[in-house]
């Protein structure tokens, strides 16, 4: 496979649907990686060490973009991560738009969400979570613009057994 395609989704049922729409679509399930990590379940303090597999995979993924690698990996540490791999660049894009069309998520939108709701869990190298902030008595920081409609990703590359994450 010459191409990787991850998207991050809020939750397994919002997965599970793309899943079912890339299998419709013609992609075997044998190319398809499906991790969830369950915060109540395995890790209940919602803190996660800096090196997990989810952060040393997406530090594999996107190597020398920290920013990309913590938003990723603080969003999948919450959710549900897709990762499909194909042969060329015309189905990586088809099976992008299809996990956007059925519910991926922003990584960097939804890892800021869920600081902004839940706090204490260390934010992205982008800068402070928005609006609102999460102590009224200290000016909000003005929210770093973010590409809003970059969800689902498509690696140009394909990953070795050893770098996937299931």
């Amino acid at each position: 496979m010459a191409y990787t395609v991850i998207g991050v989704f809020e939750n397994a049922d919002v997965a599970n649907k793309a899943l079912h729409a890339l299998v419709g679509h013609g992609i075997g399930r044998e190319y398809i990686d499906v991790t969830a990590a369950d915060v109540n379940q395995d890790n209940p303090t919602g803190e996660f060490p800096e090196n997990d597999a989810f952060h040393n995979f997406f530090r594999a993924v996107f190597t020398g973009h920290e920013h990309d690698v913590r938003d990723h990996s603080e969003a999948a540490r919450r959710g549900t991560t897709l990762t499909i791999h194909v042969r060329t660049r015309h189905d990586a894009e088809q099976v992008q738009a299809l996990l956007d069309q059925h519910g991926a998520v922003n990584a960097s939108e939804y890892a800021r969400r869920y600081v902004a709701q839940h706090g204490g869990v260390p934010l992205s190298a982008h800068g402070p979570a928005p609006f609102p902030h999460p102590d009224p008595t200290v000016p909000a920081a003005q929210p770093v613009a973010t590409n809003t409609t970059l969800r689902s990703r498509i690696i140009d590359r394909p990953l070795d057994d050893n770098e996937r994450l299931r």
